[in-house]
């Protein structure tokens, strides 16, 4: 693999990006669950998000192939803080590093381009998945608010982490 972030551009925007959203394991601990994909959609997204000087969203890549996102938000915030939010959305890519090596490129990009004392980022319960992520990344668990998020029928347990980045 040649895994590489870059700031998603609408060029990037592409059927089997927007049918990330349409896959039910993909968007199972997501509140993207509760929205309507379309094409046009996802192209205004981007463009608000490169206008958007307090968040950054990076397409994932293999090679050319986009086969997911991290957002960076709270760019502009006075506590020198942001929130993390990620998704692996081909499949075909879950289970090989692609997560950490998304959530590690976002930890250096948080200390050394955008100056930042910590990162923070919420999770349902059941997520395994993106606590293994956070965890092999250096974020602990700071708390977690009961019964927070409901998805698929159910209510789950939001994990809140943490990572300071300052020494």
């Amino acid at each position: 693999m040649d895994l590489n972030l870059r700031i998603l551009q609408t060029d990037d925007v592409t059927d089997a990006y927007i049918g990330w959203y349409s896959n039910s394991e993909v968007i199972r601990f997501s509140d993207n669950q509760y929205r309507k994909f379309t094409f046009e959609g996802q192209c205004e997204y981007v463009k608000v998000c490169l206008m958007d000087a307090n968040t950054d969203l990076y397409g994932i890549f293999d090679g050319d192939l986009h086969i997911g996102n991290i957002v960076i938000s709270g760019l502009e915030s006075v506590h020198k803080r942001a929130e993390i939010t990620y998704v692996v959305g081909a499949p075909s890519y879950w289970g090989k590093g692609v997560g950490f090596f998304a959530v590690s490129s976002i930890v250096e990009l948080a200390k050394n381009k955008y100056k930042l004392n910590k990162l923070i980022a919420g999770l349902a319960e059941g997520n395994v998945g993106s606590q293994k992520i956070l965890k092999r990344n250096g974020f602990i668990l700071e708390g977690q608010r009961i019964k927070h998020l409901f998805y698929n029928g159910e209510y789950f347990n939001q994990l809140d982490y943490g990572l300071i980045l300052s020494t």
